[in-house]
């Protein structure tokens, strides 16, 4: 199965735990509190509709199949839940979603290569990347390779749930950084340098309260050093990082806090320390993701006109000559889970 991700192995472990806290605070042996300290980082977050619960899939890139989005719309479906939603940071949720269904819901979605942990918390984030990673005329390389391989790697790294804020990675194909990689705890920013593949990196960038551009930390790294950068500064952020105050954790104070050489400082004990210890590179595997060849038979538009400004607006050539990616337009991010499984049956039907 083309998938956006591995899942961590211990997985299976850490649901089976959240299982028997939800089992305990319904018996009064937990508090509320300490639930909400455990389902948090596993994207469950409560709701204003007394009882019930949204879930949060990371869907790394925002890649998702069309048999992904029609099993995560069967599943809403199910639980009693009519629209699917689309976050800002490529994700899909599941509101309302009843506190004995939560576990079930988890365990159907890590069925079809889905985990909903990481989906909120002090945690490594959902790795975000330009919405036309592929396809994109003008990039320099694909990157969504690489958020597959990094979000495959920090997932299973027991210190990307415990950090003292959220921490958000994102990665862009050409210096447009569709990706807002410069508006991120750490941006990648695709680039090519005397032939070899790399990256142009941003460090404490983000929005949000006392916003920031983030700052340049190396001009170019080779593409085979992302892994290495991103611990580092994850490392950096977990020790150093301020855990009392909330409001003042994110990465960017703690780059205010220091000032731009005590961090690089700071961050280059942390880099060279782990490409001293011999580090392991990403596992970069080309699933040709998105690439469908399909003969569709050609039809007179009724309206000329209506038809010429839909395709200014919605349609766009891809790198691949003779194929064209269409943007459909989602209203607020809520899309019906029936009309999401129509899109997938039409899928189907295109490349039976």
């Amino acid at each position: 199965m083309i998938k956006g991700y591995d899942l961590p192995l211990g997985l299976d472990v850490e649901i089976s735990q959240l299982e028997e806290l939800i089992r305990k605070y319904k018996t009064g042996e937990v508090s509320v509190t300490e639930l909400k300290a455990h389902r948090v980082p596993f994207g469950v977050y409560e709701q204003r509709q007394a009882g019930t619960y949204m879930v949060r899939i990371r869907c790394a890139g925002g890649f998702v199949t069309p048999q992904q989005l029609e099993t995560v719309s069967a599943i809403a479906q199910e639980y009693g839940v009519s629209d699917l939603h689309i976050t800002s940071r490529q994700e899909l949720q599941i509101h309302y979603v009843k506190l004995d269904d939560i576990v079930t819901v988890i365990r159907r979605l890590k069925e079809i290569g889905f985990s909903t942990r990481g989906g909120g918390g002090n945690t490594v984030r959902n790795i975000a990347a330009c919405d036309d990673a592929g396809i994109d005329p003008q990039e320099a390389f694909d990157v969504s390779l690489y958020v597959s391989a990094l979000t495959t790697r920090m997932i299973a790294e027991g210190d990307s749930w415990n950090l003292p804020r959220k921490f958000k990675i994102a990665f862009s194909g050409s210096a447009e950084d569709r990706g807002y990689a410069t508006l991120s705890d750490l941006g990648f920013i695709a680039k090519i340098n005397n032939g070899i593949k790399g990256f142009r990196v941003y460090a404490a960038g983000g929005l949000g309260a006392k916003s920031a551009e983030g700052k340049l930390l190396f001009d170019f790294i080779e593409a085979g050093e992302v892994y290495p950068v991103a611990e580092a500064l994850k490392n950096v952020f977990f020790k150093y990082g301020n855990r009392r105050n909330k409001h003042a954790a994110r990465l960017r104070f703690l780059w205010q806090n220091l000032g731009e050489e005590e961090f690089k400082k700071k961050f280059n004990q942390e880099y060279d320390r782990i490409k001293a210890d011999g580090f392991k590179p990403l596992d970069i595997i080309d699933q040709g993701q998105g690439l469908f060849s399909c003969s569709l038979p050609k039809d007179r538009p009724l309206n000329a006109t209506g038809f010429s400004l839909w395709k200014t607006r919605f349609v766009k050539q891809q790198k691949q000559e003779g194929s064209f990616s269409v943007l459909i337009p989602i209203e607020l991010g809520f899309i019906p889970c029936a009309q999401a499984a129509r899109y997938c049956q039409k899928f189907y039907e295109k490349h039976a």
